[in-house]
């Protein structure tokens, strides 16, 4: 028989396979999904370890019998093994532990204890705040770690326990290592789980490392006594020891600003920054060139290879070599999802190099997914694996494929070959640049459902600014790397490559900076449902796996798709109810008010925790209520408590109006500055309120019972802004702080008995004294002139409330540390009064 002849040049060329192809001919991506299967099964429904396991084994032994005979079968015996397998090691992870664990010993409310153990993680030493002038106490540098709990001070001596906790300390922890034996005596206590409506759950957090309860050491360091140095024995120790030198040295050879923004980059040290520079890039949308990632792997893994082929390494070599350095890097800056995902990727390939092996990328990357899954199974619930792995899926099987340039004709071919060499490399550079926009609006497309669903935060300006950063933070970390690595020579080796750093890190500064200040550059907004999520990613799932026309019409779907979405989200607000939410703050207060007709309005926003509750507490509440707009502020009193949460407040919301008492701008306070300051800035009106004014919002009337036009005498309690908020025919009562000569003038004035009050100055005994108890103004005077049948009090854990049920007594009185946020729903029908954190609901009769 002849040989085939060869095809003729003009025939077109075969076009290359849909990427759907290489995941269907990757024996471990059915793993991977199996496994991911599994983790989803115990995470939102709950597997019982044995279940898991007997399910595990008896697919074992169907594909042991069925390997043979029908292999199809076998394999799916072994996917359902890898799920019953991923199950139980999640479970495991996360609820199984010792009959002598810490949290045996710990309660909700902080005990002193006495304990020993090893340091499981190296400290995290957080340097002093900058100044704040809406906090009341400035706060000091603190340090955090984690401690394996070995033994345990009690009544008959010391015992064994076992266990992690996380340890939190009032001052710095410079001279102790991961792997060093210490003794601590702080306050144990267990986590505290959500106390509001879209606030995190610290408590799932920590048990997700494994950890049990909390263990906090205020005021100094010197309770923490190393009792023996045991970093020497421990790989992370070591690790650590060697990264606190890499500080010392960008410490030395770089400004301060620029050295903190190179620890994070090449070292991946989050405490290098304080909350304001991090934050930056986080509402930038581009935090992802600090936080230690792929793209630093893959910057430093290319410029290793480079300099090995060019020192005349060969490729199997220069393979070992890039993997043994990526793999130590990503270990040196914390072992992070992201980090290691990368390290994975790049050994694969590197081992597919070594062996003269094709290798497979979707293989590769459902290998990667394992070792994640293996190393901590509660790792692909965080936002930063998430991201990791959904933009590699993009880049790898989309972006390349979507930006992968034609070819050229003929008659396009002649043409290139009459330009120039300096005409060619302009154009070269002008598709290199267009290509690198490209991937970041590709990247940041699909990244903004998942950013908002975990940061609440959508950065338009990332598409500008990204790809400058990524060059810039690229330079930056081979210059930084190498700075490291000859800083040991002397200062005269490092300063070329200092300088380098310096200039790429100052302009990223420059950048980030102005790009904060962008408006529209960055917008706060609820995150999508889960529905709706879930929906978006199959959809780009499909876009990026099919090919042809099924692809153009998978992209027109997911347009229309995300069109119906942002419509969804526009859709105005309305109820036939009014809700009134008493948000758990600590020493504080906030309470949202949601009108039927979907205003919002807010009394006070503030806490003796600092403005940090804005982010933690209020806006997290208003976001998974759908609030992108607050109507009115009533600030109470010009105490820090009751506002200093207003300026992060303009951050994430519009706000039409801040109403306030007469005095408040009086006050000669740098906090009550500062929000005056934060009103100008963003050009929010300012209003005043005093008794007999009448506000409203709809079907909702907010009557002003003090303070009168005058003014009174006496610090800013007595002159607290009191409300009395009327739906229908149910009344809910605002009072601040309220408390004095202010409290006898609005108690002078009758009114009908309210539903639910608001206990005055966070239940303290001044201003809600029972019946004979010297020091109030009259005895029960709050009690027997509001008559409420639910009061409830704003403050801190820890406080005392027995007075309040003697002073209110016949009403239900829930104090927020333990019920939690409470909710008030106003309807026609009735009131209804839920606890968040208690679980409790009651309806409020007359």
């Amino acid at each position: 028989m002849p040989a085939p002849s060869p095809a003729p040049d003009d025939e077109p060329a075969k076009p290359p396979s849909p990427p759907w192809r290489e995941f269907a001919r990757s024996p471990l991506v059915p793993f991977a999904l199996a496994a991911s299967a599994g983790l989803l099964a115990d995470r939102y429904i709950g597997v019982p370890l044995g279940a898991a396991l007997i399910v595990a084994a008896v697919a074992l032994v169907g594909w042991f019998f069925t390997r043979r005979a029908t292999p199809q079968t076998a394999l799916g015996w072994l996917l359902v093994c890898a799920a019953a397998l991923a199950a139980a090691h999640h479970h495991a992870h996360r609820h199984t532990f010792a009959p002598d664990d810490v949290s045996t010993l710990a309660k909700d409310a902080p005990e002193v204890v006495r304990v020993r153990g090893t340091l499981a993680e190296e400290p995290d030493r957080f340097r002093p705040p900058r100044f704040d002038p809406l906090l009341t106490m400035q706060r000091e540098a603190t340090s955090t770690t984690v401690l394996e709990i070995s033994e345990v001070d009690g009544a008959t001596g010391w015992r064994s326990a076992s266990g992690r906790v996380r340890l939190s300390v009032e001052g710095r922890l410079d001279d102790l290592h991961c792997g060093d034996a210490v003794q601590v005596v702080g306050r144990l206590s267990l986590p505290e789980g959500p106390a509001n409506p879209g606030e995190r759950d610290y408590r799932g957090l920590l048990l997700d490392k494994r950890i049990t309860a909390d263990l906090r050491v205020k005021r100094s360091a010197d309770p923490v006594v190393r009792i023996e140095e045991g970093w020497r024995a421990s790989l992370f120790g070591w690790l650590a020891v060697l990264r606190g030198w890499g500080t010392r040295a960008l410490a030395q050879a770089l400004p301060k600003d620029e050295a903190g923004l190179a620890t994070a980059l090449l070292l991946g040290d989050s405490t290098a920054l304080d909350r304001e520079e991090w934050d930056a890039y986080v509402r930038t949308g581009v935090i992802h060139v600090l936080a230690i990632s792929g793209q630093h792997l893959v910057i430093l893994g290319a410029f290793a290879w480079a300099v090995l082929r060019l020192c005349g390494f060969r490729n199997r070599h220069s393979a070992w070599a890039v993997a043994l350095l990526l793999l130590g890097y990503a270990l040196l800056t914390g072992a992070r999802p992201s980090a290691m995902r990368a390290a994975v990727m790049v050994c694969a390939i590197c081992g597919g190099i070594v062996l003269r092996r094709r290798v497979i990328l979707a293989n590769v990357l459902a290998f990667a997914w394992l070792v994640v899954i293996a190393l901590n199974p509660t790792d692909p619930f965080t936002a930063g694996c998430q991201l990791s792995f959904l933009c590699v899926f993009v880049l790898l099987f989309g972006a390349v494929r979507w930006l992968k340039p034609r070819d050229l004709t003929p008659i396009e071919q002649l043409i290139d070959e009459t330009r120039g060499p300096t005409e060619r490399a302009a154009r070269a550079a002008l598709r290199w640049a267009w290509n690198l926009f490209a991937v970041g609006f590709i990247l940041t497309a699909v990244n903004v459902p998942l950013v908002l669903a975990w940061q609440n935060v959508a950065s338009p300006v990332a598409v500008l600014i990204g790809p400058p950063l990524v060059v810039l933070t690229g330079v930056a970390l081979i210059a930084g790397f190498v700075l490291l690595v000859v800083s040991p020579l002397g200062v005269w080796a490092a300063w070329p490559f200092a300088r380098v750093t310096e200039a790429c890190l100052a302009g990223c500064e420059w950048i980030v900076h102005l790009a904060d200040r962008v408006p529209g550059g960055h917008v706060y907004a609820p995150g999508p449902p889960m529905w709706w999520l879930v929906g978006f990613y199959v959809l780009v799932a499909g876009l990026v796996l099919l090919d042809g026309r099924r692809s153009r019409q998978l992209f027109v779907a997911l347009v229309v798709f995300s069109t119906f979405g942002a419509v969804l989200g526009l859709a105005p607000r309305a109820s036939d109810e009014m809700r009134v939410t008493f948000l758990a703050v600590g020493h504080g207060g906030c309470v949202v008010v949601e009108a039927p007709d979907g205003r919002v309005l807010l009394y006070d926003t503030g806490t003796t925790a600092g403005p940090d509750a804005v982010r933690r507490v209020v806006a997290p509440y208003l976001w998974s209520r759908g609030v992108t707009r607050i109507d009115e502020v009533f600030l109470s009193h010009a105490d820090l408590d009751h506002f200093n949460g207003v300026p992060e407040l303009f951050r994430r919301f519009h706000i039409a109006q801040v109403t306030m008492t007469p005095t408040f701008p009086d006050k000669n306070s740098p906090g009550v500055e500062a929000v005056l300051a934060a009103l100008d800035r963003h050009n929010v009106p300012r209003g005043f309120a005093t008794a007999g004014q009448r506000f409203v919002a709809g079907d909702v009337a907010l009557e002003v019972l003090h303070p009168p036009p005058g003014g009174l005498e006496g610090n800013e309690n007595v002159r607290s802004l009191v409300l009395l908020v009327r739906h229908g025919a149910h009344t809910v009562l605002l009072t601040g702080d309220l408390e004095g000569e202010g409290q006898a003038r609005v108690t002078a004035r009758p009114v009908p008995p309210v539903d639910v009050m608001l206990a005055p100055h966070h239940g303290a005994k001044s201003a809600n004294a029972p019946r004979g108890v010297a020091g109030a103004p009259e005895p029960g005077a709050m009690a027997a002139w509001a008559r409420p049948k639910l009061v409830v009090s704003s403050q801190r854990a820890g406080t005392a409330t027995e007075h309040l049920h003697r002073s209110y007594r016949g009403a239900t009185v829930w104090d927020t540390p333990s019920a939690g946020a409470v909710t008030v729903r106003s309807h026609r029908t009735g009131l209804v009064a839920d606890a968040f954190r208690s679980g409790e609901r009651q309806v409020i009769e007359r």
